[in-house]
């Protein structure tokens, strides 16, 4: 079930940053052109992002095999805090991905009160807001999930010289 969720949530992620690169070249863009290196970048990175997460690679397989050498079959104690590293990273980068864009992208806000078109200057604001806490979230998790398996293979690797050494 979480497994679904996350494969629409990537889904959605990458239509929504698609769509507003798509949008950038037509009269309803809605960021300043000079965003256009930093949007092209974001799509990248959520794309790459996307693939890490939806490869299968870095998760846990084999944990079976790991487990016996090991001593014990219960695997309860990596895949829980996996998922923390993997949420942490996802909701920190995501919050400072989304200062970022919006700190980058504040002159939209005054352009449209320029203008005499305040709601769009907002509505574009907040856009640009999003794009930064979408990319920021998924790059987050994909390097949550890096980290979480680096941490978890050293670990067994530590785990598994104690116990040789113990016994």
């Amino acid at each position: 079930m979480a497994a679904r969720r996350a494969s629409w949530l990537t889904a959605g992620a990458l239509l929504a940053m698609s769509s507003i690169l798509a949008l950038q070249y037509t009269k309803q863009a809605m960021l300043p052109r000079t965003q256009n290196p930093a949007l092209w970048g974001a799509e990248i990175a959520t794309l790459i992002a996307a693939l890490v997460l939806h490869s299968g690679a870095m998760r846990d397989s084999g944990w079976a095999e790991e487990q016996a050498r090991l001593g014990t079959i219960a695997n309860n104690f990596y895949e829980p805090r996996r998922e923390w590293l993997i949420n942490a990273f996802a909701i920190g980068l995501g919050v400072l991905g989304g200062l970022w864009w919006g700190l980058a992208t504040w002159a939209v806000l005054f352009t449209g009160a320029r203008k005499h078109v305040v709601g769009r200057g907002l509505a574009d604001f907040e856009v640009a807001a999003i794009c930064g806490v979408i990319t920021g979230a998924m790059v987050g998790a994909a390097l949550g999930l890096v980290i979480g398996h680096l941490w978890e293979t050293s670990h067994r690797k530590s785990r598994r010289s104690r116990s040789t050494a113990n016994a």
